[in-house]
């Protein structure tokens, strides 16, 4: 009788643990390529020369940032992320501020992590998940002073989270928002050459929405492995 009771135990343990696993897909078979593509604002927090908008005027939320990146997830923990961006800062005409505009190109490479995996919360999140990431960005900042060598090479250190929804096997929903602090930087926000006690350092944000696509053979976005 003992050993019938072990038996149906182990027969139920089993059964258990496959209903369990049933609806997920070992990692190595989900697509862990993933493109994406995001839009929205960028906005130069400091420095600024006197005369032109700064981070207490912060004006009409409009777009003026476009992204493109590649992430690759090496784990269902953790990844890589090569991304190249434009955007483009100029006063707000309902302002004060003095007339000017700029703009860059960046390329930036980041670490990722799957927060939801991380701290083990898959399963009340659902189809919601955070990605946290940082890493090193690089950047051309482009002045329209004529009075000034056009471009000014930046290098510096960015830090973000992006909330994401799934919105199928392949496809889901990004949000993003991101600081980045350049570590030396001879130009502010509006162009113009930075006083020397400013000209170390500079802090931009970015905010933005978008998409990202896993592409590769496999049917299943590494961030989810879900089967439905």
């Amino acid at each position: 009788m003992k050993k019938i009771i072990i038996l149906a135990l182990l027969v139920v343990t089993t059964i258990s643990a496959q209903s369990q696993e049933v609806n997920k897909t070992p990692f190595f078979d989900t697509n862990k390529l993933i493109v994406e593509f995001s839009t929205g604002q960028a906005k130069g927090i400091s420095p600024y020369t006197v005369g032109y908008y700064d981070a207490s005027k912060f004006g009409t939320i409009v777009t003026n940032h476009i992204n493109l990146g590649t992430r690759y997830m090496i784990s269902p923990k953790f990844g890589v992320k090569l991304d190249f961006g434009y955007f483009k800062l100029n006063n707000n005409p309902g302002s004060k501020s003095k007339s000017f505009e700029v703009d860059a190109f960046t390329v930036g490479l980041q670490g990722v992590i799957n927060s939801a995996r991380l701290f083990n919360i898959e399963k009340p999140l659902g189809k919601f998940n955070v990605l946290l990431h940082g890493g090193i960005q690089t950047s051309k900042l482009n002045s329209y002073n004529p009075n000034l060598p056009k471009k000014d090479n930046n290098l510096g250190l960015m830090f973000g989270f992006s909330p994401e929804f799934r919105l199928s096997k392949r496809i889901s929903f990004i949000s993003d928002l991101t600081l980045v602090g350049n570590l030396k930087q001879f130009y502010t926000w509006d162009g113009n050459l930075a006083n020397r006690s400013l000209n170390q350092s500079s802090l931009l944000v970015y905010t933005s929405l978008g998409l990202s696509y896993s592409i590769a053979k496999n049917k299943i976005h590494c961030d989810w492995d879900e089967k439905k």
